[in-house]
């Protein structure tokens, strides 16, 4: 009988990153059963992270990527007899990692005048050394800092929008949109990089991105306005791809409905 997460953990033990061995495995593929996109690597890296922060914060729990006996229980419990409501945040939680960490960020903006948003130039930072003040466009440095965050590879220019769109970059272009795609557009003087989160109701894309009114939100956009949408190269394809198979989701990031 496989062991429980909250057998593997206690109060004074705790699973968190950095951490490797077969209680990892464990961790790794029960969330896997509830919808995170993981595999029994092993190893606590940004990925499992992420979904333990994503985990914890659905679940109404402190957010800290620790698993200990609270984030233990609810993930057994999940995993075991899912409820309806529980299964509800499982269609949110399904959204690829870095869909998710954009998401986690919603309200996220910068901060007024010469002043900075020291979270949101700390976040870019880790992708771009160079960027040092919010008032430089940072689409494209949230969209890395995202990927980052979850594990994947971002453009070898971070801060440049259309290079997600560079067929020389880690990315596939997808025959449409995708919950999670990265979709790329031109406008005057550059581009514009967002994630799509799903569409509204009047079947515009529902994007989440940053510098999107000077913040992390999710916007409307014209499917058409966009150049294309890609997918990080390597990661198994989203399994539906086209805007009506999109879910309706709240500027908050909630689910609706489905297709």
């Amino acid at each position: 009988m496989t062991a429980t997460i909250s057998a593997l953990v206690s109060a004074t033990k705790v699973l968190r990153f950095g951490d490797s061995g077969p209680d990892v495995v464990a961790l790794q593929l029960a969330l896997k059963k509830i919808g995170y996109q993981l595999t029994g690597t092993g190893y606590f890296g940004s990925q499992t992270d992420t979904a333990v922060e994503t985990f914890q914060r659905k679940v109404g729990l402190p957010v800290d990527g620790d698993v200990g006996p609270r984030t233990a229980a609810l993930i057994d419990a999940a995993v075991v007899s899912p409820t309806t409501t529980q299964m509800a945040t499982l269609e949110e939680i399904e959204r690829p990692l870095w869909l998710q960490v954009s998401l986690d960020h919603l309200g996220l903006k910068e901060a007024p005048g010469s002043a900075n948003n020291k979270e949101l130039v700390a976040d870019i930072k880790t992708v771009a050394e160079d960027y040092q003040n919010d008032a430089t466009p940072w689409c494209a440095g949230w969209v890395s800092f995202c990927l980052a965050k979850a594990g994947q590879k971002p453009s070898s220019k971070p801060l440049w929008a259309l290079s997600y769109a560079d067929p020389k970059e880690p990315f596939v272009r997808l025959p449409g949109p995708a919950v999670g795609a990265i979709a790329v557009k031109k406008r005057n003087g550059g581009g514009h990089v967002t994630f799509v989160a799903g569409r509204t109701r009047g079947n515009a894309l529902a994007c989440c991105g940053g510098n999107q009114n000077d913040s992390v939100n999710i916007s409307p956009y014209a499917a058409s306005v966009f150049v294309g949408f890609y997918w990080p190269k390597g990661i198994a394809p989203p399994p539906r791809i086209g805007i009506s198979s999109l879910p309706i989701v709240t500027t908050g990031g909630k689910v609706l409905s489905e297709a």
